[in-house]
């Protein structure tokens, strides 16, 4: 299957920092984000997800004036690759609810 730009919906920003996964109140895993945009973004992960595994992630995104504002949403999984020359898995991930303060932080990002 192809993931190229044809197939998005919305404008993507790269946007390279870590983040955290939240499997539980006990299971947190960090990640490196690739991107982001209004639907979802992508990660870099050292494990391999199935496709359809859904999590909250937790990630701050820079904004002006305040600097930056957290971002924090359940999110599935729809794509995931070997990426050797990223240390790991390139994933892609779906927002799947988003709070008011979450959709207010991705606008504020995209501004």
């Amino acid at each position: 299957m192809t993931w190229g730009s044809d197939q998005r919906k919305h404008e993507r920003r790269l946007y390279r920092t870590t983040a955290r996964i939240l499997f539980s109140a006990t299971q947190v895993v960090e990640v490196r984000t690739t991107d982001v945009s209004m639907g979802g973004m992508g990660i870099v992960a050292s494990a391999n997800p199935k496709n359809g595994t859904t999590f909250n992630i937790h990630v701050l995104l820079p904004v002006k004036p305040e600097g930056v504002l957290p971002l924090e949403a359940r999110v599935e999984v729809v794509h995931s690759v070997l990426a050797s020359d990223e240390g790991g898995f390139k994933i892609g991930l779906e927002f799947k609810q988003l709070s008011a303060a979450a959709e207010t932080a991705l606008k504020r990002f995209f501004e």
